[in-house]
């Protein structure tokens, strides 16, 4: 049976050149790329680039965005972050959170506004053996993200435009929001429940600049069973106790 010209076979150098084309295109976009998009851009066979996405899919390196676009997954976040701007605030706060984790016995997230929402930097793990899985690397968006509504509530974002429902508890309505990022300005740490995922528990807090500005939110999420409404003060507290312990980051304010 005769090959088309989209199945013909390529050596392995070609398929690697292929692989690291549309890797390439898709880090240098600036929003997510359609298939359409990257066949166009590539003169690649729409068969080759859809298996060539599919592995670079596979391996993390890429994502599908929420519109179903290609954009930087979450592997490749990891390393952008581990190199990146965030690197010396990471190494300062990782003591605090460790404390935090061995306290609470939940997972302590570190995140900062993004450019499609808020992206988690670091994190570290909870002794419990069900916990809040591995955030780092990916974004979420802010109106349903406790680290998202502290970062607008101290200036360190701005409210998005659309409000897309992730669970049922979701907050859709802006009016809504605007109460929870008033709540979270006056008391100084943000909750979600059930918002982003079902069962899902976060309590965050601003880490404030030299400008009062938020610069970052640090929070610790954990099952609802675990984490409850009577809980959440006491969260808050702790985590910022420890955050004023960081040199340079004497943070004022509520919690």
């Amino acid at each position: 049976m005769s090959e088309s010209l989209d199945e013909k076979p390529v050596t392995g150098t070609q398929s690697i050149d292929r692989a690291c084309d549309l890797l390439i295109r898709v880090m240098n976009s600036a929003d997510p790329q359609t298939l359409s998009e990257l066949v166009s851009a590539t003169g690649l066979a729409k068969g080759t680039t859809s298996r060539i996405l599919s592995a670079l899919e596979r391996s993390g390196l890429i994502a599908r965005s929420a519109f179903g676009g290609f954009e930087s997954g979450p592997m490749l976040n990891q390393f952008a972050v581990r190199g990146g701007a965030y690197t010396a605030l990471i190494g300062s706060l990782t003591p605090a959170m460790e404390r935090i984790a061995d306290i609470t016995h939940e997972t302590v997230s570190l995140a900062v506004t993004g450019h499609n929402g808020i992206d988690n930097i670091a994190q570290v793990e909870g002794s419990y053996l069900l916990g809040s899985r591995n955030w780092v690397g990916e974004s979420v968006p802010s109106h349903c993200s406790a680290a998202g509504k502290v970062l607008i509530a101290f200036g360190g974002a701005v409210a998005p435009n659309t409000l897309a429902p992730r669970t049922t508890d979701t907050i859709t309505d802006f009016a809504t929001l605007d109460e929870h990022i008033r709540k979270a300005r006056e008391v100084g740490y943000a909750v979600i429940r059930n918002e982003l995922e079902q069962g899902l528990i976060s309590v965050a807090i601003p880490v404030l600049g030299a400008t009062g500005k938020a610069i970052a939110a640090l929070s610790v999420s954990g099952p609802a069973e675990r984490i409850t409404p009577g809980d959440e003060l006491h969260i808050a507290q702790l985590m910022r106790r420890e955050l004023n312990q960081v040199h340079g980051l004497k943070q004022e304010g509520a919690a």
